[in-house]
C-alpha cells in the first residue's frame, strides 16, 4: 500500500478519501471551500474561512484548524498505530466516548472490519465504496 493511501485512514475508522473537506482541497473546489467553511461556522462555533478548509487526511501533514483538539488522533500518533484497531487497550473507553459523541457507528464497523480482514483489503474495500 502506497503511504499515501495511509494518510486517508483515519485513527477512529473512517476513510478521508471521501471526505468532502479532503476533496475540495485536493481538487482546489473554491464553491465547495466556501460551503464547508459556512457549516462548519456553524457547527462548531468558530468564524471558519474557505482558506481554513482543507486537509490531506488524519496522517497528512495539513488538517483543519480543528484536528489539533482530537483526542483519538494524539492517542493513535503517540502509540505510533495507524488506526485504534492497532492498539493493545482497542476497544477503549476514548473510542466508545468519541463515538457516543460524534454519532460515528460506521467508523466502529470499519475498524472492526479492519482488524477483520486487514489494512491493505480494507483501504481497497472503502476506496471502491467513496
Amino acid at each position: 500500500m502506497e503511504q499515501s493511501e495511509k494518510t486517508l485512514v483515519k485513527g477512529c475508522g473512517g476513510y478521508c478519501g471521501g471526505c468532502l473537506d479532503y476533496l475540495a482541497y485536493i481538487n482546489n473546489d473554491e464553491e465547495l471551500k466556501k460551503k464547508l467553511a459556512k457549516q462548519f461556522s456553524e457547527e462548531l462555533d468558530m468564524n471558519i474561512k474557505s482558506e481554513d478548509v482543507g486537509c490531506l487526511g488524519c496522517h497528512g501533514t495539513i488538517h483543519k484548524p480543528w484536528c489539533a483538539s482530537c483526542s483519538l488522533q494524539r492517542c493513535t500518533e503517540g502509540k505510533k498505530n495507524l488506526t485504534c484497531a492497532s492498539c493493545d487497550e482497542f476497544p477503549c473507553d476514548k473510542l466508545e466516548t468519541y463515538y457516543q459523541e460524534h454519532r460515528e457507528s460506521e467508523s466502529r464497523a470499519h475498524l472492526l472490519r479492519r482488524q477483520e480482514i486487514g489494512l491493505e483489503k480494507w483501504v481497497e474495500e472503502v476506496k471502491g465504496k467513496s
